[in-house]
């Protein structure tokens, strides 16, 4: 796939040049190529600006130059042409490229990236037009070549078009008596060279902070698009989200929760997860409306009236102990809940639990969930807070909860890179679940498999990081671990004083405000980062997790799909992607995230959670 520059198609692009962009964007085997699309030519050599629609520069082959062209009938005769129901319909388009042509030879010479023989091919594109319409009455016309324009037949293979014409320019210019054309000169790299002057030059500069805010109006416009789903389904109260990592449940849910404030319900937006409960309190943002925004922990000790956990607090305390209390408490003290919107966010983490299904009803007013808005969501795949034994249906659990909700699948992905989530999948042996991309395609995404050898753990998480910190601020960056403080790499690192160079460098940028975030995978499931690196990766972290009853791919999908644009694996030498521990080899096999059934002990799996998550 080529390096699509800008990653997708500008606002006042016409349907001609947003065709144009979507068939070079769905190219597969050219991922050497650059292309740059509505190129706005300041330095102009023959007038005060232009404009090139598309500039391919393909290592190997060439140049090429396109105006894209949208006309109802085009006519040339002598010499003139006339494209109808276009702004300049008597201008040609191929002197349009012939100024530009010039006017990008002239740059690149005077910055000593052009030798002077790489081809420089132009063609005109009319997308609305099949190559049967075309009648040519000229065909030996001094003017242009007949190869020299492409029709709406060609946007089926774009690729095999700029390579046709580029092979046509170097057949006849390369006989040329006094003119060398050596498209070899073009290497990938002296082409990516020739893209970062152009883009250099012909667009603002950039810098980590500048793309990053790019990336938030880009992200939180994909995020909007989504709304349309509540919209269509207003008029349901009962409505389960169902879907994979990265297609915006949770804006949805905090949307969901935010309209039911706005019309006047006392509402309740919660999860599991504390982490989580501070991200959806940040999409809410900050208002004076009736609603409460917690992690379900918080409410309960609200209810119950306890002021904090005890100190040691297990898995008992938190699903079982700490709910019935509150159930206690809001038997005498119903205006504790009384809650007309009940909206829940990663609700697998708690589907099925008795007693907390049971608190979710009385939390609601007059203790009937089934009369007050409910809004869930949830991944089956993402059950990594259980044991793979002591996992429930979340769509069943939701169904059990209010019988009359409305299943509703979200399968877009509009958070993960679509590259890096390829790779994730072919990584994890994991087919994906999503239906299709709301970002772009050529969105830069990045899956790097770093095997790191015993001992050398602290200096490869420092390369990575230092790496990332070149297109990324330091807040955009966080490190997983299957494990929590006590015992992943980097809680290791800070509990000692450091003694090198590179455990200096870590100490320095982990923590604070500004600085590099870590935690385990558990307490970060939901949440995302621009850029995510894994450590602890191991084939005895996998026999670890078995050993606990987790499922080893549930936790590599669940951190690497934190990852938005990128993603780091620092592994051992033949850690598995997905594994069952063989009690009598000792050794891991493969699986594909099957669930175990009648595996370890749940006391077992509590205390490997707790760990996880930091208790």
């Amino acid at each position: 796939m080529p390096r699509m520059h800008p990653t997708r198609p500008h606002a006042d692009a016409n349907r001609s040049e947003r065709q144009i962009f979507t068939a070079f964007e769905a190219i597969q085997d050219r991922d050497d190529w650059v292309v740059l699309t509505g190129l706005t030519v300041g330095q102009h050599v023959a007038g005060l600006s232009g404009e090139v629609d598309v500039v391919v520069i393909a290592p190997g082959k060439g140049i090429l130059l396109i105006e894209v062209k949208t006309a109802e009938h085009v006519e040339y005769r002598d010499g003139q042409w006339f494209l109808a129901k276009n702004s300049s319909p008597t201008k040609s388009p191929l002197v349009q490229l012939d100024g530009a042509r010039r006017s990008i030879r002239y740059f690149l010479k005077n910055r000593e990236l052009l030798s002077g023989d790489e081809p420089i091919a132009r063609l005109v594109w009319f997308a609305n037009l099949g190559r049967w319409q075309f009648d040519n009455g000229s065909p030996q016309d001094l003017t242009f070549f007949e190869w020299e324009l492409a029709w709406g037949d060609d946007l089926a293979k774009p690729a095999e078009t700029v390579e046709r014409v580029l092979a046509e320019y170097v057949s006849w210019y390369g006989t040329t008596e006094g003119l060398l054309v050596e498209p070899k000169a073009l290497t990938a790299d002296h082409a990516g060279e020739i893209a970062d002057a152009l883009l250099s030059n012909f667009t603002a500069a950039t810098t980590p902070g500048t793309l990053r805010a790019a990336r938030l109006i880009d992200e939180r416009s994909l995020l909007e698009q989504q709304e349309i789903a509540l919209e269509l389904l207003e008029t349901n109260p009962h409505l389960y989200f169902d879907g994979p990592a990265g297609c915006g449940k949770s804006w949805l849910v905090a949307i969901a929760a935010r309209r039911a404030a706005r019309a006047g319900h006392r509402t309740l937006l919660t999860c599991w997860n504390l982490l989580m409960a501070e991200e959806l309190r940040a999409l809410v943002g900050s208002s004076s409306l009736d609603i409460e925004i917690a992690d379900l922990n918080s409410v309960m000790l609200r209810v119950s009236g306890i002021e904090n956990n005890p100190v040691g607090a297990d898995d008992h305390w938190f699903r079982e102990e700490l709910p019935a209390r509150a159930l206690e408490a809001l038997l005498a003290h119903p205006e504790r809940g009384g809650f007309a919107a009940i909206c829940v966010d990663e609700f697998q983490d708690v589907a099925g639990v008795s007693v907390i299904m049971d608190l979710l009803h009385a939390l609601a007013s007059d203790a009937d969930i089934g009369r007050a808005q409910v809004v869930l969501a949830g991944d089956a795949g993402q059950q990594i807070m259980r044991s793979t034994n002591d996992r429930s249906e979340p769509l069943a659990a939701a169904r059990e909860l209010t019988p009359d909700l409305v299943h509703v699948r979200v399968r877009r992905n509009c958070r993960v890179a679509p590259r890096l989530l390829r790779a994730i999948s072919g990584q994890l042996g994991r087919p994906l679940d999503h239906s299709g991309d709301r970002m772009s395609e050529s969105t830069f995404g990045q899956l790097d498999k770093v095997t790191v050898a015993e001992g050398r753990e602290l200096p490869a998480l420092a390369t990575a990081l230092k790496g990332l910190l070149e297109h990324h601020q330091a807040d955009e960056i966080v490190v997983l671990s299957p494990f929590g403080p006590r015992s992943s790499l980097v809680g290791r690192l800070l509990s000692r004083v450091p003694e090198t160079k590179e455990e200096h460098w870590l100490h320095e940028h982990f923590g604070g405000e500004s600085g590099i975030a870590w935690h385990s995978i558990s307490k970060y499931k939901g949440l995302d980062s621009a850029a995510v690196v894994l450590t602890d990766l191991s084939p005895e972290s996998a026999a670890w997790a078995d050993d606990h009853g987790l499922s080893w791919n549930d936790l590599l999908y669940v951190g690497m799909t934190r990852a938005q644009y990128r993603c780091t694996l620092l592994r051992a030498e033949n850690t598995p992607w997905s594994g069952t521990l063989d009690p009598e080899l000792g050794t891991v096999r493969a699986r594909q995230g099957i669930r175990v059934v009648g595996g370890p002990s749940s006391a077992n799996a509590a205390a490997a959670m707790a760990r996880m998550a930091g208790h």
